[in-house]
């Protein structure tokens, strides 16, 4: 299992909760995200969105969440997500795993 904090990426889109890989499932817990359209998760290596794997859109800016990692992803490749503003391309949350 991985895991780590969840945080902001600037003043204006701070974010808290943890962010956990258990087996094939990312498990967002006990999160609070700024507020944004069109949000994503993006499983990533090092925060590099367009290298990551996207594990769909984000189910909710507070409470608990879990996205399934897409078959023939290994999730030992990965140390990082990001919650994404597909909208307007910007990240709006992040944790190092």
């Amino acid at each position: 299992m991985k895991t780590g904090n969840l945080t902001g990426t600037d003043a204006e889109h701070p974010a808290s909760g943890t962010v956990k890989i258990e087996g094939n499932t990312v498990l967002l817990e006990d999160v609070n995200i700024t507020k944004a359209p069109d949000g994503r998760v993006i499983l990533t290596k090092s925060y590099d969105v367009e290298t990551g794997v996207s594990l769909g859109k984000l189910q909710g800016f507070t409470g608990s969440h879990q996205y399934a990692i897409p078959e023939g992803s290994d999730p030992k490749d990965f140390c990082s997500v990001v919650i994404w503003c597909d909208q307007f391309k910007v990240p709006i949350g992040k944790a190092e795993l």
